[in-house]
């Protein structure tokens, strides 16, 4: 089983990406789905976080208020490494159980979309990196619009991860994902193309 790594920057379109390859029918395991569901309700991951982080940031139905722990580790990095470190290993075993199942069912190519995955120097081991770049200008507008931030919560979310730059120089694959649906498609298929035959 080959194990393509997906990632990007923050808005720099990797859900497109996931969702043309699932529609694709090849298996996605998303990092950023294990990561809401180690922080439901009832579960160890989010009663260590509340005792970590306090009740403001949870919201009145018991649900973690997103938002107010991103104002909270998008800004203080040390907050960040300790919600990494309870959430992370909880992740990893997630991820870790569904590719046990893809390869008994001897799946030929699983992609891992891994927003993180060389800034934790690929640690679920993927057989090649599959980078998606935007410009930074396209990068900003995109996180502003879509999570209603203004432009200098955008600009700290970006600066909280490795630069695009520097991920680009560990990549195995580059998707410029900056001009229209159709062409990004195109070079995601000449990848898994590459890699299945």
């Amino acid at each position: 089983m080959f194990k393509l790594g997906l990632t990007g920057g923050i808005a720099t379109g990797k859900s497109t990406i996931s969702d043309y390859l699932i529609s694709k029918n090849i298996p996605v395991l998303d990092a950023d789905k294990f990561a809401r569901l180690v922080v439901e309700p009832g579960t160890p991951g989010l009663s260590e976080v509340v005792a970590y982080f306090g009740d403001a940031i949870l919201q009145d139905d018991h649900t973690l208020n997103r938002k107010a722990l991103g104002q909270i580790v998008f800004s203080d990095a040390q907050a960040r490494e300790k919600l990494n470190a309870i959430t992370h290993p909880r992740i990893q075993k997630m991820m870790t159980d569904q590719l046990a199942l893809l390869a008994a069912q001897n799946t030929p190519l699983v992609v891992l979309d891994i927003p993180l995955l060389l800034e934790n120097h690929n640690i679920a081991g993927a057989d090649a990196v599959m980078l998606v770049t935007i410009p930074k200008q396209i990068q900003l507008e995109r996180l502003m619009a879509r999570n209603q931030l203004t432009l200098t919560e955008a600009e700290d979310r970006v600066a909280a991860q490795m630069p695009l730059s520097e991920k680009e120089k560990l990549a195995d694959y580059i998707i410029d994902n900056s001009g229209s649906v159709a062409d990004t498609y195109k070079q995601v298929d000449q990848v898994i193309e590459q890699i299945l035959f």
